[in-house]
């Protein structure tokens, strides 16, 4: 078996289409049991708080990261946590976080992956599952009609975004770390380096999120009410 991962190859396809036959199948479950809605959403998110601790703890104690460093502060990171808490209050700011910063980077993470360590390794295994429950749980509240942006919330996304990025320069600044790569750009090759050099591929980033943020509207321009806590029937 080959331990080379190969971009859209079956593998990847195979991750791909099983995160979103994961959140069809939960969808159409809840569709057809509406009763099932508060329980699916606390089993996923109770799935996705071990998840996040397992990674963690393994980090701590099998790779050895140490304080500052080990702080969930990475877009991804943050957006996953405020999945599992949209997950258990259904509250729309959180919701909107979830969305748009969910899809926008566990969306790329798993479109076009960037795994460091060797494909069948616990890291590797985790990089999929982590980014693929996001996208899951996400799907997951959009199609089963328990909630979905609100209107113009990309502006709310977007301006969230950069007052979070502020906090994380400061830590960056006083723990010597790089969250959200605002010190230094990646080593492997990235969107970033087409954006120019610090400090200007960080604005350049802030466009390109602009932008993804109101593409990522344009489904949900039309108001919609939304019964908190059940299902459409």
């Amino acid at each position: 078996m080959s331990s080379e991962f190969h971009l859209f190859g079956r593998l990847h396809a195979a991750i791909l289409v099983a995160a979103l036959a994961a959140a069809a199948g939960l969808t159409f479950a809840t569709r057809r049991y509406p009763g099932s809605a508060p329980i699916t959403r606390i089993a996923l998110a109770l799935l996705m708080i071990a998840d996040g601790l397992t990674w963690h703890s393994y980090r701590y104690f099998a790779q050895g990261v140490r304080f500052p460093e080990i702080l969930p502060l990475e877009m991804c990171d943050i957006a996953f946590w405020m999945t599992a808490l949209a997950l258990l209050t259904l509250e729309e700011h959180l919701f909107d976080l979830a969305y748009y910063w969910g899809i926008a980077g566990s969306g790329m993470a798993l479109l076009t992956p960037y795994v460091r360590a060797p494909l069948y390794t616990f890291q590797s295994f985790q990089y999929f599952t982590g980014h693929a429950l996001l996208i899951i749980a996400v799907l997951y509240l959009i199609w089963s009609r328990q909630a979905r942006p609100r209107p113009r919330s990309w502006w709310f996304a977007l301006w969230s975004l950069n007052l979070y990025g502020a906090l994380a320069g400061v830590i960056d600044w006083l723990g010597a770390t790089n969250f959200m790569y605002l010190r230094e750009k990646p080593a492997s090759a990235s969107l970033l380096d087409v954006l120019g050099r610090w400090p200007w591929y960080i604005a350049g980033a802030d466009v390109v999120a602009a932008i993804l943020f109101w593409l990522l509207q344009q489904p949900f321009r039309a108001p919609e009410s939304i019964r908190s806590g059940t299902a459409a029937d």
